[in-house]
């Protein structure tokens, strides 16, 4: 009996420790505690500052036990501790425990996060751990279930509300892809996922465009370096994004899930019993807009109801597609231009601009083709598209001259264009070399150029409605 009441006065003595921070308010513990770890804080940090991360774990090891809420980087350490041990392990036993380990300093991360949070000026959510988690997991466990990889990503994206990383978005889009293969009674919620990501990347693309100009506002008030190499690497962020961006429309498109035909016979029977559910009218534009099936029936019907209830810029625009499906291309322009004017995020703006641009190309009206693809790039200077709209519009409209040398140096500016479209927007380099290959076929030969006497590295201006000037080349 003796032995047993020992025994359990020892249990509660550990688990008095592992409360420091927590149930009681000396986060670095009390007496003979504090002094230990003060000590282990000062071991960790040193080691793995000279990445001695072996001697650094067992001092880690205490403070993560005992002394949850000592110091932020406790976790901060616990990771890069577990992921160089997990890096360099080749025993496929030892790796999985570590592994089990990383994840657990993730967990009790979030577990007192509320305490961390208090503690730090650099704050995180429960969902950027959660999506930090869930990366590490996929990086050294190839056997994970997709089940369970969706879930966490679900859930991160869900709390995160547009503010998750651009990788981690994407990623969910892609497991909720990989989830339909094998599960086709995911059918509808991969449908509400590609809605919720397309929506979310686009969040993440306005705070990157929102971010630089700050920064780029700040250089030029302060001066201070900082501030332009950090619009730099934002510039670089919004690249990346956009690629995923790209790579979101195609886990949808790819998985089968709907196309313009399945989404038209699920949602076309529903909108008159809906015609005044704004919600419901939103979404149903919202996904048939994001998949391009704007001829579909049920779109055309929730894009009139909406703007009908409350004037919007997806509602307008659907409107906008239904005028010009009946040949009522002012009334269908009009439109165009209201939705431009409704839509806030600087992103859409961008692409409704785009997107009218290539409305006004198709019907050879290539100068106001050119007028908003112009106002495209004014919003987002890192978009490739609206710079392939202006290449074709010249390339159309090459015939300028009664000089037929210069009227194929048309196509030096084409390319000018679309090398530029490729510099700002990787996610177009397909599309755009593609075009070059083309528009390459039609530029002057050397003979030409000698006979008429122009010269490699001359500049010449393009005339006609064009009036720009490119180099020969």
């Amino acid at each position: 009996m003796k032995k047993l009441l020992l025994a359990f006065i020892a249990l509660a003595a550990i688990t008095v420790n592992a409360q420091n921070g927590v149930s009681n308010p000396n986060r670095f513990g009390q007496g003979e505690d504090s002094i230990r770890c003060i000590q282990s804080i000062s071991i960790m940090n040193t080691n793995v500052k000279n990445k001695e991360y072996k001697i650094a774990y067992d001092s880690w090891k205490v403070l993560f036990d005992e002394f949850p809420v000592a110091r932020v980087d406790t976790y901060t350490n616990g990771i890069k501790i577990l992921n160089e041990f997990i890096a360099k392990e080749s025993d496929p036993q030892k790796k999985a425990e570590y592994l089990q380990e990383l994840m657990s300093v993730y967990d009790q991360q979030i577990k007192y996060l509320d305490l961390l949070q208090a503690i730090t000026k650099t704050k995180l959510s429960e969902g950027q751990i959660l999506g930090r988690k869930v990366l590490d997991y996929i990086k050294y466990n190839k056997e994970a279930s997709v089940e369970e990889v969706y879930a966490m990503l679900a859930k991160s994206v869900e709390l995160e509300q547009g503010q998750s990383e651009y990788v981690i978005t994407e990623l969910f889009m892609k497991y909720s892809a990989l989830k339909y293969k094998s599960d086709k009674n995911h059918g509808e919620q991969i449908i509400e996922d590609y809605l919720n990501a397309s929506v979310y990347i686009v969040d993440v693309l306005d705070k990157y465009h929102d971010n630089i100009e700050k920064c780029l506002q700040e250089y030029k008030e302060e001066g201070d370096p900082k501030d332009s190499i950090n619009a730099g690497k934002y510039s670089k962020m919004i690249d990346a994004s956009r690629v995923a961006k790209s790579n979101i429309d195609a886990y949808f498109i790819n998985s089968g899930a709907a196309s313009c035909e399945d989404l038209d016979r699920i949602y076309a029977p529903a909108i008159e019993a809906n015609k005044d559910n704004i919600e419901y009218l939103n979404k149903v534009i919202s996904v048939m807009a994001m998949l391009k099936c704007t001829n579909q029936d049920a779109y055309l019907a929730a894009s009139e109801y909406a703007l009908a209830i409350a004037p919007t810029s997806k509602a307008a625009m659907g409107c906008g597609y239904r005028y010009f499906k009946r040949g009522e291309i002012d009334k269908a322009m009009e439109l165009f231009d209201m939705a431009i004017e409704y839509e806030s995020s600087v992103t859409n703006k961008s692409e409704l601009c785009y997107k009218v641009a290539d409305i006004y190309y198709n019907l050879n009206k290539y100068g106001k083709a050119r007028s908003y693809a112009q106002k495209a790039l004014s919003l987002n200077s890192k978009y490739g598209a609206p710079h392939i709209v202006i290449a074709q519009c010249y390339a159309a409209t090459s015939n300028w001259s009664d000089d037929n040398t210069l009227n194929n140096c048309t196509y030096y500016l084409c390319i000018d264009r679309l090398e530029r479209a490729k510099s700002v927007d990787p996610s177009i380099k397909r599309e755009a070399d593609k075009l070059i290959a083309t528009y390459k076929k039609y530029t002057p030969s050397n003979e030409e150029l000698f006979m008429k006497g122009y010269k490699v590295g001359e500049k010449v201006t393009i005339g006609g409605w064009i009036n720009e000037t490119t180099t020969i080349r």
